[in-house]
């Protein structure tokens, strides 16, 4: 049942209320005792509980599996890190990519940083790219987990508000995705929900949904800005991060705007940076990174960001990324497919006659592009046996679906697509 707006605005309001009334503990940074540093008794309890989460948390979600994306990542930190951060022999920062198109990056108290496929696939340059992972190592680094848990009047009512508010807002914006029947993204939002509410992962809804309060928000922006700062990156890409996630081609739905622009508002974090930029008014230094490596490491993610948001019906989305991949590398070949497939979706959906041939012309390119590229793919030769036997041009049907299971003989289809090929050959259709 879908709640009622009323009710998700009084939960916020609550926990609002609550983290309003409670002025942080100061700590000092990490980085501040460098070697000597040592965590306090409640804040290795909650260290060992967020490990704890985190492993429940991987059983469930999908590692985006790419070594090479993660030592570049790693680079991007260990530029970003702070000397003294560097130091202490008590933790260190650990990167996971989760294969998920929603914009999100959150971190553990004990280091552990996610950053979503989503999040990546939308940053434009390395410099973008810092201001996020830089905001979640300030978090880290200054301990603001262990601020927010000691600042609550009882610690384990603020985090089941915090519980409660995350399932709310969830369980509305599921309501709201079915009402307009967008089935893929309620599937989505159940994901998110199941995940963070049903198994009861609490650090991860205060780190990942709610935040830390506007105070602690800030001082993670103001602590990444100086960061960047240190390593050299141009800060004016800073606030063009969040200006862009706020317009995101207009295909970004509630539930992401929350997700990674509610702890603060993406306004907020623009007149943050904005704000910094005006203090420190000296020229960016030289680039801190390789444009080139960049392309080369967010390019897969890009396209494979595209084929988790067709799975969506976000195909307005899906498209502009499939171009950006394929600028980046035109010789792509699982690129091409998945343009097939996009342009396959569209005509599917598309009324009008002479756009339909249109469509069904540009994606038959797509599929014969992607085999030129690599002659070995079976998937392309399946999707021009469907085009083609849907055209009734049935001895080019056969040939394709021949080479699909001649190419994948395994398929989880073939003994389907060996029935169309028996049934064209009984009807004398194969040519």
């Amino acid at each position: 049942m879908r709640k009622h707006p009323f009710t998700r605005a009084v939960a916020v309001v609550a926990l609002v209320s609550l983290i309003a009334s409670c002025v942080p503990t100061r700590l000092p940074p990490i980085s501040a005792s460098g070697a000597t540093f040592k965590p306090k008794r409640d804040e290795r309890r909650l260290w060992e509980r967020a490990r704890e989460e985190e492993r429940k948390l991987l059983k469930e979600v999908q590692v985006y599996q790419d070594p090479l994306l993660v030592d570049y990542l790693d680079g991007v930190v260990g530029r970003l890190n702070s000397e003294g951060m560097a130091a202490n022999p008590e933790l260190g920062y650990r990167l996971t990519v989760i294969e998920e198109p929603t914009l999100n990056a959150f971190a553990y108290p004990h280091g552990s940083i996610y950053v979503h496929t989503g999040l990546l696939a939308r940053m434009q340059n390395e410099d973008q790219l810092a201001t996020v992972l830089a905001h979640e190592m300030t978090h880290v680094e200054g301990r603001h987990m262990l601020r927010w848990q000691r600042s609550a009047r009882n610690k384990q009512i603020g985090l089941g508000i915090a519980s409660i508010v995350a399932a709310v807002i969830i369980a509305g914006e599921e309501g709201e995705a079915i009402e307009r029947r967008d089935y893929g993204r309620a599937a989505r939002i159940r994901v998110l929900s199941d995940i963070l509410v049903g198994l009861g992962l609490q650090l991860a809804i205060l780190a990942a949904v709610n935040g830390y309060g506007r105070d602690l928000e800030r001082e993670a922006d103001m602590g990444a800005f100086d960061k960047m700062a240190r390593a050299g990156y141009d800060l004016r890409e800073a606030p063009q991060v969040f200006k862009q996630l706020q317009d995101d081609h207009g295909d970004r739905g509630k539930l992401e705007t929350f997700f990674f622009g509610s702890h603060p508002q993406l306004a907020n974090r623009v007149e943050n940076a904005e704000q910094w930029l005006d203090s420190h008014p000296a020229p960016p230094g030289d680039a801190a990174g390789d444009p080139g490596e960049f392309a080369r490491r967010i390019r897969p993610v890009i396209r494979d960001d595209a084929r988790l948001n067709m799975d969506l019906g976000r195909l307005k989305l899906a498209e502009n990324q499939l171009r950006r991949a394929l600028a980046m590398m035109p010789g792509d070949p699982e690129a091409h497919f998945l343009l097939g497939r996009l342009r396959q979706m569209q005509l599917e959906a598309e009324q009008d006659g002479a756009r339909k041939a249109e469509l069904r012309g540009e994606a038959e390119a797509s599929f014969r592009e992607a085999i030129r590229l690599d002659p070995e793919r079976p998937g392309p030769h399946r999707e021009l046996g469907l085009l083609a036997y849907r055209a009734k041009d049935y001895a080019t049907a056969c040939v394709q679906f021949r080479h699909y299971v001649d190419l994948d003989p395994k398929a989880p289809d073939a003994g389907r697509i060996r029935d169309y090929i028996l049934e064209l050959e009984r009807d004398g259709r194969c040519g």
